[in-house]
């Protein structure tokens, strides 16, 4: 049997890249900053960063209604959450059809559809609408002009402006319906259990489907966010829906967010993002070596998903790689089987978070005594032998008696 790897967030191609660069020129063309508010936009930036990240509470739900907020998330968050959307869009699996809908639910900057534009070139003479549904107009009027500038004026995405939230009656089915940033709010904000909030949410936006339609649903990479996702997770499958990503499988996830338990999430470098972003958060004081984000993909009951051929196991990686105290170096997976420690030793070496490995299934089903993982060795690939062997590395953890994965995640920030 071969062993088969994919990549879920592959590094920005040449042209992906050139884009985001370019998204400094598109911000001075449609959003022009006045002397003043450049003065002022390294301050406005940290404390919007604060008020996400620590005192969301206070934050008024309309925040970006407000010009100082609306110019550092312009500014800051939403060239960030392009760059993570970006990586993201290139591993996904979407195929959208001529005339497609996509309705892109907390709207916002329409974050969505320049994402998608900017990393799925295939789409962009497609003849596509957005449907864009936010409670505040004003980040989607503003943002109108930065698609332009981004797009071209001729682009043949047409882009639809509601006022509105999750129980809005929407005329138009979604080929594609997205979420971004919006879920780990909107459970926040309410006093019903989890589970009973989870239905209603599900039930309501899977009303908007088109009979082929899919559910994609992104997240910042902190537990809250992992552990509601897998709620919505769970209430899919009694649903009948089928999970596309980031699960292999339909069985109880083992990453789930509960208390003392890891979450579904994943980190990826910082270092592709365009420079000039890089250099903004430095002055802000809000230097970023990685970006995380948590995501769950869905499609209607009855869509095809890959199985694993006989004898194979299928393994997504989860966490970051980190250092074994008997030599070598290991990392968390989810598979059907539950959750994995994937072990890399002798030459052999992990995988990119998000990546997707199948392989012989083990003979043996040995149990990591630390976490309960089912251990999986790692085999040498032909690519391993071409590497150079690995050397000190800062973003690799060292084992200890709680699992690597779980001990250095909670530093993990809401933004935006």
């Amino acid at each position: 049997m071969s062993i088969k790897v994919s990549s879920l967030f592959p590094l920005p191609t040449a042209e992906i890249s050139k884009k985001l660069d370019h998204y400094l020129n598109v911000l001075n063309k449609a959003m022009p900053l006045r002397s003043k508010h450049k003065t002022e936009l390294p301050y406005a930036i940290r404390d919007l960063s604060r008020a996400l990240t620590g005192e969301r509470a206070s934050l008024p739900k309309d925040y970006m209604a407000e010009p100082r907020s609306l110019n550092a998330y312009l500014r800051y968050f939403l060239p960030w959450n392009l760059y993570r959307m970006s990586r993201l869009f290139q591993g996904l699996d979407i195929t959208l059809p001529d005339d497609g809908v996509i309705i892109d639910l907390g709207a916002g900057p329409l974050t969505v559809a320049q994402a998608l534009w900017i990393a799925r070139p295939e789409l962009r003479e497609k003849k596509l609408t957005f449907v864009n549904v936010d409670r505040t107009p004003k980040p989607m009027r503003e943002a109108t002009k930065l698609f332009e500038a981004l797009a071209g004026e001729n682009s043949p995405w047409r882009m639809i402006n509601v006022k509105g939230g999750t129980t809005s009656k929407i005329r138009e089915k979604a080929d594609l319906l997205v979420t971004a940033n919006m879920v780990n709010e909107a459970s926040g904000g309410t006093r019903a259990p989890l589970p009973i909030w989870a239905e209603k949410f599900c039930t309501s936006i899977s009303r908007m489907l088109a009979p082929k339609g899919r559910i994609l649903i992104i997240e910042p990479g902190i537990r809250m966010s992992g552990r509601v996702l897998s709620v919505i997770r769970n209430e899919y499958i009694e649903k009948g829906f089928s999970i596309l990503g980031p699960c292999t499988h339909h069985e109880e996830c083992p990453m789930n967010g509960e208390q003392g338990k890891a979450w579904c999430h994943f980190n990826f470098d910082a270092e592709n993002a365009p420079v000039w972003l890089q250099k903004l958060s430095a002055n802000c004081r809000l230097e970023k070596s990685n970006v995380s984000l948590s995501f769950l993909y869905v499609a209607q009951p009855g869509t095809e998903t890959q199985q694993p051929h006989e004898g194979e196991i299928r393994i997504r990686a989860i966490s970051d790689s980190f250092r074994l105290d008997e030599g070598g170096f290991a990392q968390y997976g989810c598979a059907a089987e539950g959750q994995i420690l994937l072990t890399a030793k002798d030459g052999a070496k992990t995988l990119y978070p998000g990546g997707l490995i199948g392989m012989p299934a083990p003979e043996e089903d040995i149990k990591d005594v630390k976490s309960g993982a089912m251990i999986v060795e790692l085999p040498m690939r032909d690519q391993d032998q071409k590497r150079a062997p690995k050397t000190e590395d800062k973003s690799v953890g060292k084992r200890s008696g709680k699992s690597s994965y779980e001990r250095r995640k909670p530093q993990q920030k809401n933004e935006g």
